[in-house]
């Protein structure tokens, strides 16, 4: 028995082989390419806004505590009780000053007093000298008396005066701690909205700014990618479209026995053919001489 061998061979269409062949010269090319650097500025800077609002921050961020403190002073002084307050500072320094001459005045009434007092025990004599001792002793003690609530009066009135200036002074003390406080807010306020505007214009330059620099290195990247974007579509075309192949089939070893297997057999059936429709001439050609 012979053996027999088949070689098949696929052949693809020439375009296909042509763009394979492209692909692979193009990966090739940016396999070896050199690193191509961005020499650009790639982050916008701060914008003259954006530090100006840091300037404020760092410079007068801190310009509304002295109003704080100031209010936290007088709110502090508003609670205050008299009792622990300088109370000779509420005082009138000049009311002895006020009150000697009406104690001027009583001292005088109450020597007066006890002169008339003298005079009217010596007219009376039937009352001997006790009695004019008596008389002098109740009027001198009514002068000291009326000197002692003179000054009782007076520095009680003093007292309360102070008291009320106090009370007023504390009701002072509260409002300007209010206002103060009103005026630290309000300057932290005016700083906050300032500087939030000048972040805002600042951030919004910037941001231009950024968009621009962001576009340029957009460019700058496909640019260097060309090449990439290119085989990209390059790749999917070859991937994605539909071919025929052809595939050739070659047999080697008994290709010629077989043949001529096959040349014998036809042979042999036509030759076979030829001898049969001989014999049947023969044998009627045979009845014809009988005759």
């Amino acid at each position: 028995m012979s053996s027999k061998k088949k070689k098949q061979t696929r052949h693809i269409p020439p375009w296909l082989e042509e763009g394979s062949q492209q692909a692979v010269d193009i990966a090739r090319g940016i396999a070896t390419r050199e690193y191509t650097p961005y020499e650009e500025q790639r982050i916008a800077g701060m914008d003259p806004n954006e530090q100006r609002a840091y300037d404020l921050a760092a410079t007068e961020g801190g310009a509304y505590r002295g109003d704080l403190e100031r209010s936290r002073e007088l709110a502090e002084r508003g609670s205050q009780s008299f009792l622990d307050a300088d109370i000779d500072a509420y005082m009138n320094p000049y009311i002895e000053s006020a009150l000697e001459p009406a104690a001027r005045e009583l001292r005088e009434e109450g020597r007066r007093a006890e002169v008339q007092a003298g005079q009217q025990a010596a007219m009376a004599s039937a009352f001997g000298g006790s009695r004019a001792a008596i008389l002098q002793s109740e009027a001198t003690g009514k002068s000291i008396e009326a000197i002692s609530d003179l000054y009782s009066r007076g520095y009680a009135q003093a007292f309360e005066s102070a008291a009320n200036r106090f009370d007023q002074d504390r009701v002072a003390a509260r409002a300007s701690s209010d206002q103060f406080r009103d005026l630290g807010s309000e300057g932290q306020r005016m700083l906050a909205n300032e500087m939030s505007n000048l972040l805002q214009t600042g951030g919004l330059k910037r941001t231009l700014e950024q968009a621009g620099m962001d576009f340029d290195y957009q460019q700058f990247i496909e640019a260097r990618d060309w090449d990439v974007t290119n085989l990209q579509p390059l790749l999917a075309a070859l991937s994605t479209v539909p071919y025929s192949e052809t595939v050739t089939t070659k047999t080697s070893g008994g290709e010629f026995q077989a043949i001529m297997g096959m040349a014998t057999t036809a042979a042999g059936a036509y030759f076979g053919g030829m001898g049969a429709m001989a014999g049947s001439g023969t044998q009627g050609g045979g009845g014809g001489s009988g005759y």
